[in-house]
């Protein structure tokens, strides 16, 4: 039986934010969005909920943060926000 991956979906603004990080932590940020693919809440990743918010979840990847929603019923993880930790947070 093959298992069904999610779909990985940027926001337009993290998309930018992906691309503006040094190519180093990009290649660490896509190791953990092929996990994120696999299992969006895998024990591996050690993501953290984020307080206040019903669906949304982030994990830490050096000193970068990735903020997502995974939407179980379409098998989707929107990738909210991408950014180092002491901006990641500001506006959201």
């Amino acid at each position: 039986m093959v298992e069904q991956r999610y779909r990985v979906v940027f926001q337009k603004s993290a998309h930018k934010e992906y691309l503006s990080l040094p190519k180093k932590v990009r290649l660490r940020i896509d190791e953990t969005l092929l996990i994120l693919s696999i299992n969006p809440l895998s024990e591996i990743l050690r993501f953290k909920k984020i307080r206040g918010k019903e669906n949304h979840y982030r994990v830490r990847v050096g000193d970068y943060r990735i903020i997502y929603s995974p939407q179980n019923d379409v098998l989707v993880v929107r990738i909210i926000k991408v950014g180092h930790r002491k901006d990641v947070y500001r506006y959201f």
